[in-house]
């Protein structure tokens, strides 16, 4: 049985914070079976300086962009490095997802900010980052990522929901795809409704709204909810097909708000129920994580329709909730380090599963336990070799 304590680190759309999230993985390497147990974590908050930065980079220049990833891997690697202090907890890695500026799937490129040769510096342990681009070289979305974890980590789940600000759904990695936006929507709503509300609790503000009919049914005519998956979304679709239709001079925010809870629980209960046609089982469960499954008013809507689906919704605790994402990319990043696919095709739409991440070495020496590191190094060489087989196999070109 092996065992490995990382961190995952995430930053999402809806810009609530850095989550830091440290974990460790039990498992069998051979038969490739795991299990988790969150022991810390935390969210970061950005603060205004941090926020508006991250808001306004899909406007920046060049030059400014670049110096923008240079500084949030210093604030990724700062945040970390105290996370770790205070904490007094050994690392045997760390791997972040980075915080996505641009994701451009159709046009082959992606770019998640942090730069991790940055970020290194701040770490005695291996820092794994940059998870898209290979499986974009492959002809993949590049996302969702999580669901490569989820048919690891919660397989007794039939359907896996997240909330963030993307809402997407994983079908124990065999099938995964972004659903519809959700918090980052909801909250510029609330901010919209409040400028000292940073989301709008409990759905307090969708409560107050109704649904108006004229502007649901334009949410729900998107071109994108008709395309097959594999399939993701990026903010710069949301800004071209979302953001134009919520015209506060049409409608109140509080109406904009309801009928966009309104969207958002039509779009996943028929993402979930499409899914579950897919397998036969009597009843079919899901489990739902992130930001958005605090809000009761969302909840309560989307746990009826659901039952109407036949679709059970599973209770979880509230690290689970906050911090799945986080833990997923702490066990992506180990499977890299362990040279062990971690992106799915099925799901992505690539040529072939991948061992996705770059790896970035701390500059002082890996301070993790002989084991952990003779294990690392052994099953990365061994995994190198078995490349080198199937290279030659195929005439020279790796099937990866």
């Amino acid at each position: 049985m092996a065992s490995y304590k990382g961190i995952g680190v995430m930053s999402g759309t809806s810009l609530d914070g850095l989550d830091i999230c440290y974990v460790e993985f039990t498992g069998d390497i051979e038969t490739d079976v795991w299990g988790y147990r969150i022991e810390r974590a935390v969210t970061v908050c950005y603060g205004e300086e941090w926020t508006d930065k991250l808001r306004r980079a899909t406007k920046l220049a060049g030059v400014d962009l670049i110096k923008l990833h240079f500084d949030y891997g210093h604030f990724i690697g700062d945040a970390v490095k105290q996370f770790i202090e205070k904490e007094r907890i050994k690392v045997d890695f760390v791997s972040s997802h980075g915080h996505t500026i641009f994701h451009q799937p159709e046009s082959s490129f992606t770019f998640q900010l942090g730069d991790g040769e940055t970020t290194s510096t701040y770490l005695q342990c291996p820092f794994v980052c940059n998870f898209r681009a290979k499986d974009l070289a492959l002809g993949g979305q590049g996302a969702p990522l999580v669901p490569s974890g989820e048919k690891f980590l919660f397989s007794h789940a039939d359907l896996c929901i997240n909330l963030g600000g993307i809402a997407n759904v994983g079908q124990k990695g065999r099938k995964g795809f972004d659903i519809c936006p959700c918090n980052i929507v909801l909250n510029k709503l609330a901010k919209q409704f409040d400028g000292a509300r940073e989301y709008d609790v409990d759905g307090e503000i969708a409560s107050r709204g109704v649904v108006k009919d004229s502007l649901l049914q334009q949410l729900e005519c998107l071109e994108y909810y008709e395309e097959p998956p594999p399939k993701s979304l990026g903010i710069e679709w949301i800004d071209k097909e979302i953001f134009p239709l919520l015209d506060d001079k049409l409608y109140t925010v509080a109406d904009m708000q309801r009928t966009f809870v309104e969207h958002i629980t039509n779009r996943i209960a028929k993402a979930c129920a499409d899914c579950s046609q897919e397998v036969e089982s009597s009843e079919q469960t899901v489990l739902i994580t992130g930001g958005g499954a605090f809000n009761k008013y969302l909840m309560n809507l989307l746990v009826g329709k659901l039952k109407q689906c036949g679709i059970k919704v599973q209770k979880t605790d509230d690290d689970t909730i906050n911090f799945k994402e986080a833990m997923v990319f702490a066990f992506l990043g180990m499977r890299t380090l362990l040279g062990l696919d971690n992106v799915v095709s099925v799901v992505t739409g690539s040529r072939c599963d991948s061992v996705s991440g770059s790896i970035h070495r701390s500059v002082q020496p890996y301070t993790a336990s002989p084991t952990i590191q003779d294990r690392f190094n052994y099953l990365m060489k061994r995994n190198s070799e078995k490349s080198a087989t199937r290279r030659m196999s195929a005439g020279g070109v790796e099937n990866v």
